[in-house]
């Protein structure tokens, strides 16, 4: 059974985006945009590809329909362009209502406000549909995710240490949160 809060098929639209379901055929977008980036991949958890042919979001996409869990493909509504990728990285249950979102664009398209208008959008999208309280973290080194965070109006949380090992090492990860203002006593 699906979780409540999921809609199939969702879309939502900013001003300059649109935020609708990964599929399978923006599997060669995401290589370039971030799977064949190490910059990219400096900080956000997934694996470097080297060839076009190892190109796919299959498994995510299958993953996402069959669990309930949203994915959104980021793309520019004037050019059609994938550009990057927001996910849902947990799922809420009845004693743990957190659903803790993760993000990742393109470097050709970082430090223009993109991040921040999908996240504004998808979050305030999950409050409509019921979630309680939306998560996020960064490796403390990336404060420009920390900064995303902070323009959405979450609130900082905390540092967890040696939280995600990851490139042969363990890293710090800093948190923060929003809570569904309709929740808020």
């Amino acid at each position: 059974m699906l979780p409540e809060y999921y809609e199939p098929g969702a879309v939502i639209e900013t001003g300059r985006l649109l935020l609708r379901p990964l599929e399978k055929s923006d599997a060669l977008a995401i290589f370039r945009m971030i799977n064949h980036d190490r910059e990219v991949l400096r900080y956000y958890v997934a694996p470097y590809m080297e060839y076009e042919s190892e190109a796919s979001v299959d498994g995510t996409v299958n993953s996402c329909r069959e669990r309930g869990i949203y994915c959104f493909a980021v793309v520019l509504k004037e050019e059609g362009r994938v550009i990057g990728m927001l996910n849902q990285c947990s799922v809420p249950n009845e004693y743990f209502p957190a659903m803790e979102l993760g993000y990742a664009l393109g470097k050709d398209y970082w430090n223009r406000g993109y991040c921040t208008e999908a996240m504004k959008a998808v979050t305030e999208f999950l409050f409509t549909k019921g979630v309680h309280k939306i998560t996020c973290c960064h490796i403390t080194e990336n404060t420009a995710s920390g900064r995303v965070m902070q323009k959405c109006g979450m609130k900082y949380e905390g540092i967890r240490k040696s939280e995600l090992y990851y490139h042969g090492k363990y890293w710090d990860t800093a948190n923060y949160y929003l809570l569904n203002p309709a929740d808020e006593v």
